[in-house]
């Protein structure tokens, strides 16, 4: 997680990530996040893909980030949302094992 420099990424239960435990298919894994950390900038990231950062929002004002798509995973693998309030940035993340790997 170098992505955000010398900042300490604090573990939280104020964010959720709602992902299979298994997917059957890596080419559209259904992911949901959910915060209740009124922040300003929401990030998602899976471990093991190439590019590790597949997702990024800037929100305005005081908003409750919530974001729901489809992500291509290359393998089971480790996603991490982050979540930023002010200057502080939290995080969780969860496992999905993928049974058929993306192209």
């Amino acid at each position: 997680m170098n992505a955000f420099g010398t900042k300490e990424l604090v573990m939280s239960d104020k964010i959720t990530i709602v992902a299979p435990p298994v997917a059957p298919d890596g080419s559209a894994v259904p992911v949901q996040v959910i915060s209740s950390l009124k922040g300003d900038e929401i990030y998602l990231f899976v471990e093991k893909n190439i590019t590790p950062l597949v997702f990024k929002c800037t929100m305005k004002g005081n908003a409750l980030p919530w974001l729901s798509l489809n992500i291509k995973m290359k393998e089971s693998s480790a996603l991490y949302a982050v979540v930023r309030e002010g200057e502080n940035y939290f995080m969780v993340s969860v496992h999905v094992d993928v049974l058929a790997q993306a192209c």
